[in-house]
């Protein structure tokens, strides 16, 4: 009993160090995407070995994997930003092409939300170029249509807990994001593969 209580104590500090940094990481808004890989590196280390230094790791993988995160995090906006103002356009429409571009852009929003639940794993778990991290990112995300799915759930229940519990925000996000990799890590190929194509 006292082994598993310190654990779980240890499970939690963990996590709450980690969600820390995180959030403090995020402040500057356009280092999220460098933060949240740096996270995603941090629980892979941690689910390897029990034992791990989470801010030395956090900082070390921040470092690592700023450049090629933080030009993948400015495409998101980019696209973010095209596939709102698109849908606002569409909606202004009267004709019957209305409809059928809005199919489009909307199957091209889920196919964005698949991906980025997918990107920050891959570009943890292999050394690949970032256009090789999306197109495997989307792959990925739909061959394990219902790990994507319950990770999509995951990431809604988190956001709805610190929405109506602020508390919640300084242990929900890196758990969400154990709780995700641990999901998806599940297709990944063994842990000595460098690349996938």
């Amino acid at each position: 009993m006292d082994g598993k209580l310190y654990k779980s104590m240890e499970f939690i500090m963990n996590a709450f160090l980690l969600n820390l940094l995180w959030l403090v990481l995020c402040l500057p808004i356009l280092t999220i995407f460098p933060a949240t890989t740096a996270m995603f590196g941090v629980v892979r280390e941690w689910k390897k070995q029990n034992d791990i230094r989470i801010f030395t790791a956090f900082f070390r993988l921040f470092r690592e994997n700023f450049k090629q995160s933080f030009l993948i995090g400015i495409l998101w906006l980019v696209f973010t930003g095209l596939l709102l103002g698109d849908l606002i356009i569409i909606n202004q429409l009267n004709s019957s092409v209305k409809y059928i571009l809005f199919s489009f852009f909307f199957l091209m929003g889920i196919l964005y939300l698949f991906v980025s639940i997918y990107i920050f794993p891959v570009l943890v778990h292999y050394q690949v170029t970032w256009k090789s991290a999306i197109k495997n990112a989307l792959l990925l995300s739909i061959s394990r249509l219902h790990y994507t799915i319950l990770s999509i759930l995951i990431i809604a229940a988190c956001l709805v807990l610190c929405f109506y519990f602020p508390a919640a925000m300084m242990l929900g996000f890196s758990i969400s994001a154990y709780l995700i990799y641990s999901l998806v890590s599940g297709g990944f190929h063994h842990e000595n593969t460098e690349k996938i194509s």
